[in-house]
């Protein structure tokens, strides 16, 4: 779904999402970002887009849609499977699309927006002496800028937003990729749909350090059983680039 042609940028003003955020407080559903602007709440310096994603029950989809569109303020688009960055403004993954369900345990973050990445589920922080930490409170303690001036809700909304865990997400990707294998004719490699799990999990074991063994010895046990040996493999498979200090290079410099 998108806003009309011609309307100025809902994101002119704090609130913009209120109107949004009043279709599922009537629901009684939660908000549930997935995707980019979810990952940016996960400790993933990736890339978010004009595409919000929303996790929605099976049974409610339809409603929630129809919600919206009486509104007045979208348009619905006809989705185009192959072509995920071509999306509406507003994209909606049913439980049985997105392999995850709305009950699975979720961490609620303070704005649709991570304005800088961060981690909120704090117990999978990478830090170690080797690695930085990027849980929430971490970054908000050394002044880094974590929410957006203009927020997504007013404070008369103030509708909850949460975030997948990380080990559900992981589970849910993992599906994906198993399922779009499985069903080659719709999900193929011209697909960007089909490679997107496997970027976001690569992404995931990246930015967490999930290879590690202080962060697979969290993960793993709390993954779906029929998917562990999977990860393992993707863990395994990772080579992460080494990182080489200034004081590296003068080192090498006196050396010569």
């Amino acid at each position: 779904m998108e806003q009309p042609k011609g309307e100025e940028s809902v994101l002119a003003q704090t609130g913009y999402f209120d109107h949004v955020a009043s279709v599922f407080r009537a629901r009684q559903h939660p908000i549930i970002l997935v995707e980019e602007y979810a990952m940016r709440w996960m400790g993933l310096a990736v890339v978010s887009s004009e595409n919000i994603d929303f996790l929605i029950k099976d049974d409610q989809l339809d409603h929630i849609v129809a919600d919206l569109l009486a509104t007045g303020q979208y348009e619905r688009i006809p989705q185009d499977i192959s072509y995920r960055f071509c999306d509406p403004f507003v994209h909606f993954w049913s439980e049985s699309l997105y392999m995850l369900t709305v009950a699975d345990p979720k961490v609620e973050v303070p704005d649709l927006v991570a304005w800088n990445d961060n981690l909120m589920e704090d117990r999978f922080d990478p830090a170690a002496t080797d690695v930085m930490s990027i849980s929430y409170k971490s970054k908000l303690a050394i002044g880094c800028r974590l929410l957006p001036k203009i927020l997504a809700q007013s404070a008369e909304s103030n509708y909850p937003v949460y975030v997948p865990s990380v080990p559900r997400l992981v589970d849910a990707l993992l599906n994906q990729v198993i399922y779009r294998q499985a069903h080659l004719e719709t999900y193929n490699y011209v697909s960007i749909l089909d490679t997107l799990p496997s970027y976001h999990l690569t992404n995931l074991i990246r930015y967490l350090h999930l290879e590690k063994p202080h962060q697979r010895e969290k993960l793993i046990p709390e993954l779906a059983e029929r998917n562990r040996a999977d990860m393992e493999t993707r863990m395994n498979r990772y080579k992460r680039k080494p990182v080489l200090s200034l004081n590296h290079f003068a080192s090498s410099s006196s050396q010569r």
